[in-house]
């Protein structure tokens, strides 16, 4: 009898690792499948142990189990004009997938879509004939994968071939293999170079291969040049691995990479799912309705989309309860998946991509914990509006680029201060953008703000909660995107809009007395325009401040500081009220 638990080694730190532990996950999962039959329930666990993943099974391996399974195919060989698949190798779209007639059936879904585009009517009414031909054209999930791999300009087609050809030419019956990869994962820290002559010695045949170039496809740490782990040398040929390792993150690449390009450019970018605690079947689940849902975008906004959306799909799989792994009762989505590796590739010559930056972007820890329905869907419900919010942003203009930027570092890093950075950054962006009648910008809801600032940091609920800081955060708005809303209507409005009032603030926070004089000149003029225009016209559509205001502002200072109260006025004076949607 063999183990339970099963370990894959985090031998480089990038996504080279998650690759080889979910396809040890796929490798298993296929063992069960065969043993105990496809309709019974598997749960294999993949958890982050630290120093290595781990997949635990819901029972011990049986000898039996391993020794009578059948060949099976757990990466398909990608076709293209020079690669064909070897004789005797098994057909269907399962174990071959044609390169050139995935992309063709995708430029096909395009046209039909934008010709789909041309015929809606102006009410949304939609040809049901042409939506019907539209969904059959779709493409699958994992069609960016084919892309990704027949590339020829990622050289690594030749790789990924090689490897998908040896597993099935050695794999009749399976066990050699799959006793060497189950002797390779027993425990941590494994002698490879061991394992593979042992290896070469049991399957005795000629042709095979006992070690495969490490392509940057699935290491994008090495490749020509500096490629060691330690910089203590240079080596300018491609490094070289065990072939049964390799072969686990070729398998790994179709369960949990979502390669897409950069909009705009030649650009490429791979998002790798990276594991803390999730069943092997909620992640396949989670992972194709998340595939099918990431369109390319430009490259920073992409990145944090692709973080805020994962997140959302984890959330929908929540409400519908198909998975108790994702209930999240007294836990939140960041402790079932930690974020994405993300590697981009240039095209720095005209036949090769180059793996040119390795990042980790994590899921918004600001989430929560969401127990019970109603607060799942509060929280689908903000993740929606930073969704919305990050969309809106013009990546391509110096300021928009610097905006995503920020949230990105936000999202990375988990640092309330760097999301106070955007927000103050954003409250000019949605002002200029409202003034050129950008409309579809928006600013953040009050309510969805206070989720994020008190699970960040819970002692800045005193702040937002106080009455005197909700007073003047009020002022502020009516003083700047209250009444450009109604300018960009075509509405009148008693009131001067302060532009680059936030700015101006924010410009004092420094030091505690600059801000609280600066702020004292805003609120002095707020109400000295107040009394002005009841004067001139009886009309009065905003209330007051007070000086109980003013000092409750003076005391939140004087305890927390000025630059935690100038964040959050700003954050909270150009985000709006649910019940204010009306006046903007």
């Amino acid at each position: 009898m063999y183990q339970q638990t099963y370990y894959m080694d985090k031998r480089t730190g990038t996504f080279a690792d998650v690759l080889a532990a979910y396809g040890l996950a796929a490798v298993l999962d296929e063992v069960l499948a065969q043993a105990k039959g496809r309709d019974a329930p598997r749960r294999l666990w993949l958890r982050d142990a630290g120093p290595y993943y781990t997949v635990e099974l819901p029972e011990p391996l049986q000898e039996a189990w391993v020794d009578g399974c059948r060949p099976f195919v757990l990466a398909p060989f990608v076709q293209t004009r020079k690669a064909r698949p070897p004789e005797g190798f098994p057909a269907g779209e399962s174990s071959v997938r044609d390169y050139e007639t995935g992309w063709e059936r995708f430029r096909a879904y395009r046209q039909a879509r934008d010709d789909l585009k041309k015929t809606t009517q102006a009410d949304g009414a939609v040809d049901s004939d042409a939506q019907r031909a539209l969904d059959a054209l779709r493409p699958q999930p994992d069609f960016w994968v084919l892309a990704l791999v027949g590339d020829y300009r990622m050289q690594a087609t030749s790789t990924y071939n090689t490897a998908v050809q040896q597993w099935w030419q050695t794999g009749d019956p399976p066990a050699v293999n799959l006793k060497t990869i189950l002797a390779m994962c027993a425990q941590p820290g494994t002698d490879l170079d061991a394992l593979a002559k042992d290896w070469a010695k049991q399957v005795g045949r000629k042709g095979v291969k006992r070690e495969l170039t490490a392509s940057q496809l699935f290491n994008p740490h090495q490749g020509k040049g500096q490629n060691r782990p330690k910089a203590n040398a240079l080596t300018m040929g491609n490094e070289r691995s065990f072939w049964l390792l390799e072969y686990l993150k070729v398998a790994g690449l179709w369960q949990c990479a979502v390669p897409r390009t950069v909009r705009g450019g030649d650009d490429r970018k791979t998002y790798v799912v990276a594991p803390l605690d999730i069943t092997l079947a909620a992640h396949r689940a989670v992972l194709q309705t998340f595939a099918d849902r990431l369109w390319n975008e430009t490259a920073v906004k992409m990145d944090c989309v692709a973080a805020l959306l994962y997140t959302q799909t984890l959330l929908e799989y929540s409400e519908a309860g198909q998975y108790d792994e994702l209930d999240f009762e007294g836990y939140g989505p960041d402790r079932v998946v930690a974020g994405f590796h993300v590697t981009q590739y240039k095209l720095l010559s005209r036949n090769a991509y180059t793996a040119l930056n390795l990042a980790f972007i994590g899921l918004p820890r600001w989430a929560g914990i969401a127990q019970t329905r109603t607060e799942v869907l509060d929280l689908k419900e903000v993740i929606e509006e930073h969704r919305n919010i990050i969309s809106a942003i013009d990546e391509t203009r110096s300021d928009g680029y610097n905006l995503l930027v920020q949230y990105r570092d936000f999202l990375s890093g988990q640092q309330i201060d760097a999301f106070f950075d955007f927000a103050v950054g954003y409250s000019q962006y949605l002002t200029s953008e409202w003034e050129a009648g950008h409309r579809w910008v928006r600013p953040f809801r009050t309510d969805f703000l206070g989720r994020l600032i008190v699970n960040n940091k819970k002692e800045l609920k005193a702040i937002i909660e106080n009455a005197g800081f909700q007073n003047v955060a009020y002022a502020i708005r009516y003083s700047t995107i209250i009444p450009q809303g109604r300018k960009a209507r075509g509405e009148s409005s008693l009131y001067d809009i302060r532009y680059g009032l936030g700015r101006e603030l924010k410009q004092k926070a420094n030091r505690r007395d600059d801000f609280i004089v600066a702020l004292g000149d805003f609120m002095q003029s707020y109400n000295a325009e107040n009394a002005q225009k009841l004067e001139s016209t009886g009309q009065q559509m905003r209330r007051d401040l007070r000086t109980d205001d003013v000092a409750a502002i003076v005391g939140l200072v004087d305890e927390y500081g000025p630059q935690v109260v100038c964040n959050l006025l700003v954050a909270y004076g150009y985000a709006r009220e649910p019940r204010e949607e009306e006046a903007m």
